[in-house]
Parts: C-alpha cells; sequence; structure tokens
C-alpha cells in the first residue's frame, strides 16, 4: 500500500510558486528531449544484451518475422503501459490521472494538473514505469531464457527506455530542490513549490 499524500490537492499556504518549467520553453531543450531517447536506448540495450547473456543459454541474435510483428504489436502497448503505470501510482497518492497525447511535444502522458505532490512522492511516479517494467521485463527474460522471444522483450525494455527521456531529466531537476518541495504537474512541464522563506532566499 502507497503513503497517502496530505490532505489537500494544492501545496500549503506558506508555500509559494518557485518555479514553472516548460519542455518547449526554450529551444535547447527540445533538443535535449530528442536526444535523450537516443542515449537511454543505448545504455538499455547494451544492459538489457549483457543481462541475455547472463542469464541463461543466449539465443541466436536474430528475430523470426513472426517475432517482429510480434514486438511491433507490443510497441504501443509498451506506451500504454508506461503511462498507466504513472497513473496508478499518482491515484495511489490521492490524483486523479488524466491520459492523453500531446502533439507539440509528440509524447504520451499521464498527468494530474493542479495537484500537489510531496519531491519524493513525484521522484516515484515518474520514474515507476522505467523501473518496475524494467524488472518485469528482466523476470521474463529469465524465465524465456535460451528462446530468442528474450530480444523481443529486450527491445520492449529499449521502447519504455526510450520513452522515460522527460521522466529522467525531471527526475534530475526536481532532485535538485530540498524533499519539503511540492510539484505540481502539468501537461507541458511542472511547477515547483516551496516554503516562502526558502523561495524568497
Amino acid at each position: 500500500m502507497f503513503p497517502q499524500n496530505s490532505s489537500f490537492d494544492k501545496p500549503p499556504s506558506n508555500y509559494k510558486e518557485f518555479l514553472f518549467w516548460k519542455i518547449n520553453q526554450e529551444p535547447g531543450r527540445l533538443f535535449i528531449m530528442n536526444f535523450l531517447p537516443v542515449l537511454l536506448a543505448l545504455v538499455f540495450g547494451f544492459g538489457f544484451f549483457i543481462f541475455v547473456q547472463v542469464s541463461g543459454t543466449p539465443p541466436q541474435l536474430s528475430l523470426t518475422n513472426k517475432e517482429i510483428l510480434i514486438f511491433l504489436f507490443g510497441i504501443p502497448v509498451t506506451l500504454a503501459l508506461h503511462e498507466l503505470v504513472h497513473g496508478t501510482v499518482m491515484r495511489s497518492f490521492g490524483a486523479r490521472p488524466k491520459y492523453g497525447f500531446w502533439k507539440k511535444g509528440l509524447i504520451f502522458y499521464a498527468k494530474s494538473p493542479g495537484y500537489a505532490f510531496k519531491r519524493n512522492q513525484y521522484v516515484f511516479i515518474v520514474l515507476a514505469p522505467l523501473m518496475s517494467l524494467s524488472v518485469l521485463i528482466c523476470l521474463g527474460i529469465v524465465l524465456s531464457a535460451g528462446n530468442s522471444l528474450v530480444w523481443v522483450l529486450s527491445l520492449w525494455a529499449v521502447v519504455n527506455a526510450s520513452s522515460s527521456n522527460v521522466d529522467v531529466w525531471i527526475t534530475i531537476l526536481v532532485l535538485g530542490y530540498p524533499a519539503s518541495a511540492y510539484v505540481v504537474d502539468e501537461r507541458e512541464g511542472m511547477r515547483i513549490f516551496l516554503p516562502v522563506d526558502d523561495a524568497l532566499a
């Protein structure tokens, strides 16, 4: 059972908005957003390749037409599960998530606009799909050891990791603020609230 958020869905009265961070506020941010999927794909692709090697007799590195179709069919399923995990964790903290597709940023999203999460809750929310789905895929690889299906699972892991680009970036940003901070999710970014004394410092 996840811990519940405080009884309010807004920051406490002694908190002030310190930052409204938008993905599309600067051209450089859009560049980073498009670069991170490549970096994450390389890191997780290499990581899962090694995991396949050490988790059993590695099958030949090739896919049949059937397995390629399974992989392609699984891409939207993986993306949907990714956002569903976000939303499920948000709901566990008392929020009501909304799902959609942001055309300007070319990303699917699960958001709870206007709901304030404690910093650590927010970090847990944004990293939950990357961590939980990666663990499940690792389990699937172990259970499918020696079967070429492990390569399909690995590719799904790479898709999930690549779709975590904004999640990883936002986590790094949010962890730069104290644990007392509150974060309000927005479709194009986030708002960070700090106690008045800290915000004015």
